[in-house]
């Protein structure tokens, strides 16, 4: 039901009893004390036009009535849109491919275990709050250092975060899933070009990719993870890197280019070089 619509004639059904009827040739009007079954009684307007020989006759509503239905029909679109939100937003977690270890990940569950930790969420908070700024600019994160310190949580948590409060699309990958889409379009019985892959790996609003540098890659993967960074990069989408290499390692894999870009649009880079809760723990 197109519920915009019908408040749009229930409110201009209001608005006519404020102000005199016009007056239009071969019709007559007439006002009436007439009883509504749930309101009482109230002054209903009366319009006949002769039209060809014929009567025509129109009666305005009991304004109580007008008044609740009003009201149902703003209710009922409120609840409507909750369910197409609802809808999308699980639509948007199904395509975002989160990993079962971290469906309960949330910025307000990491556990910044030392100072660094505390800022690295602290600006994790920021980019996420100022997420439509970020979308517009195209500002992307850089996370990068020790394993088991929390990259994939804040970056899942991020994404968490833009599905359910803005409705915008994300995909989590890593760089080897991506050179596999890649490679297996080489083969003569391809499914799909490299174009499309492109392309789906531009479409989200925010892509992260895991595990960048990984055994430093072949430069067929260093190729492949450029082109699709440099798409994302011209159509202004936001970017999220993750990387187990030290910053000075990570910008020899990725090349000084690429650290550079994902600086602009409120981007920026956290180091993540605390112990791991993992060493934490069994110490």
């Amino acid at each position: 039901m197109n519920y915009s619509a019908a408040m749009t004639t229930v409110r201009q059904k209001l608005a006519d009893l404020n102000v005199p009827p016009k007056r239009l040739k071969n019709t007559v009007y007439e006002e009436r004390e007439v009883l509504c079954d749930r309101h009482g009684i109230f002054k209903q307007r009366c319009r006949r036009i002769a039209l060809y020989g014929k009567g025509i006759e129109t009666k305005t509503e009991c304004p109580s009535c007008l008044t609740e239905k009003l009201s149902q029909l703003q209710h009922a679109e409120s609840e409507q849109k909750k369910r197409r939100k609802h809808h999308k937003i699980k639509m948007l977690m199904d395509d975002l491919h989160l990993p079962e270890r971290f469906a309960g990940v949330a910025l307000d569950n990491y556990e910044p275990v030392t100072p660094d930790a505390a800022r690295c969420l602290k600006l994790c908070h920021a980019y996420a709050t100022h997420w439509p700024e970020r979308l517009k600019r195209g500002g992307g994160l850089v996370m990068c250092g020790k394993p088991g310190t929390g990259k994939n949580h804040l970056a899942l948590s991020i994404a968490k975060h833009v599905i359910n409060e803005h409705q915008s699309s994300a995909l989590f990958t890593t760089v080897l899933r991506i050179a596999r889409e890649f490679k297996s379009t080489w083969n003569k019985n391809a499914e799909c070009s490299e174009a499309e892959v492109i392309k789906r790996y531009t479409q989200p609003d925010l892509l992260i990719i895991d595990e960048v540098g990984v055994q430093f890659g072949s430069e067929a993967e260093k190729m492949i993870l450029f082109e699709v960074f440099n798409t994302r990069y011209e159509s202004m989408k936001p970017t999220i890197l993750i990387s187990n290499l030290a910053l000075n390692e990570l910008a020899g894999f990725i090349g000084e280019r690429v650290m550079d870009r994902m600086q602009e649009g409120g981007g920026g880079t956290l180091a993540f070089t605390w112990d791991s809760y993992r060493s934490r723990g069994a110490a």
